[in-house]
């Protein structure tokens, strides 16, 4: 049976699919395997720019080469993602992000590996709203959950990337074996998707002109008007901005900043300690969290944690720099996860892959133009002077969203 069909409401979809959690799962596990390969460099970038001959500045163009071509293609790919098949998508992004993961691997000059990073970028946008539309199918009624594990199957894999890079790097030639040993998983996710998921059931839904839906219903059962979805996106897309400005950090000069402030050496221990913002953050949305102010303590959090950062760097204190990290993490999870679930829960499932694709093309954005500006300022001024004065600028970027998100949440009440 296809699935190709007009939709009668919200979030409806085919009772006949078949395998739908086996499916689910493989593509919860691609998303992660994708984030996972586009983050392997983090723990090794002090070992790149030698080998590459680049300095801070270098090491931010080498990461922001990846975000830009992520964000040309959540653009590009924004109404494809409404088309295409969902399972030809997600294995071309499998197939391409693991060839671009190789080419990393044996990158002789920062052309080469800048390259090699916009093909990942683009693959991965293909595959973002492509992978959170396919869950939200397959978990019908449930928008909010699919909003949710899209999150941590992101997320997670942001977080694992470092570590696991740092970790298969001791395994054989530190700038070569973890690409080469990622890049073989990837490719066997492929033929596992081609068995559990039958082609025509992977294609999105058809919806008839003027037949699109006007309201949602939420996984509480909460009915909420489609025109009032703007206001929750535009939400969205700010905490993502100031999240990943923080987070482009955690992915690009930290393991550099950390190493020259600690005297640190050891690649694992640089790699966990570059994602332990993105580790309290995936820990953080395992967990449903409710509550009409959550939004507006986590966003406070977030500030708190980045301002412990700073006064971290300034004391150069192991041990405040890591409960730092952990309540910036957080915060930020808790804060993006309630705002990225209202605002997929507040459209139709037909609209869920563009409203993807718009928040983290806005996202993004923050892990490029403030990270690059991180980079000048570092090659200028030097690393931890640099970190203070960006630590100091996202904490009060997190006070005001909190203090809107306080805001609403007593008009709310």
């Amino acid at each position: 049976m296809s699935t190709t069909h007009a939709l009668a409401h919200p979030g409806s979809a085919p009772v006949s699919l078949r395998r739908p959690r086996l499916r689910a799962t493989l593509t919860i596990l691609s998303l992660f395997g994708l984030l996972t390969a586009a983050n392997l460099p983090t723990a090794l970038y002090p070992l790149i720019g030698g080998k590459l001959n680049i300095d801070a500045f270098g090491v931010t163009i080498a990461f922001s080469s990846y975000v830009l071509s992520l964000l040309v293609g959540l653009v590009l790919f924004r109404p494809i993602s409404e088309r295409a098949n969902r399972r030809t998508v997600i294995i071309a992004a499998l197939a391409a992000t693991a060839v671009a993961t190789l080419a990393l691997a044996i990158a002789p000059t920062l052309a080469w590996f800048c390259l090699a990073r916009a093909v990942q970028g683009l693959a991965i946008a293909a595959a973002t709203g492509t992978g959170s539309s396919a869950l939200r199918v397959l978990l019908p009624g449930r928008p909010t959950l699919s909003g949710r594990l899209t999150l941590l199957a992101t997320s997670g894999g942001v977080a694992a990337g470092p570590i696991l890079g740092g970790v298969l790097s001791l395994m054989g030639p530190p700038t070569q074996t973890p690409f080469f040993v990622w890049a073989a998983i990837l490719i066997a996710l492929i033929p596992a998707i081609v068995l559990a998921a039958p082609r025509n059931e992977c294609r999105p839904a058809v919806v008839q002109a003027g037949a699109a839906p006007r309201t949602v219903t939420t996984d509480t059962g909460t009915v909420i008007a489609v025109a009032s979805s703007a206001p929750a996106i535009r939400t969205a897309a700010l905490v993502g901005f100031v999240s990943f400005a923080f987070l482009g950090f955690c992915l690009s000069l930290a393991p550099g900043h950390f190493g020259e402030l600690f005297g640190a050496t050891s690649r694992p221990v640089l790699g966990l300690l570059a994602s332990l913002v993105l580790l309290a953050s995936a820990g953080a949305q395992l967990f449903p969290v409710r509550g009409r102010w959550a939004a507006a303590i986590a966003l406070s959090a977030f500030a708190a944690g980045t301002l412990l950062l700073g006064l971290a760097t300034a004391l150069a204190s192991p041990a405040l720099t890591v409960v730092a990290c952990l309540i910036a993490g957080a915060g930020q999870g808790i804060a993006f996860q309630r705002v990225f679930g209202a605002a997929v829960a507040a459209v139709p499932v037909e609209r869920h892959a563009a409203t993807v694709n718009t928040i983290y093309a806005v996202t993004y954005l923050g892990s490029t133009l403030p990270v690059l500006g991180l980079g000048v300022a570092a090659s200028a001024f030097g690393l931890t002077p640099a970190v203070l004065a960006f630590t100091a600028a996202i904490a009060l970027a997190c006070a005001a969203l909190a203090a809107v998100a306080f805001r609403v949440a007593r008009a709310d009440g």
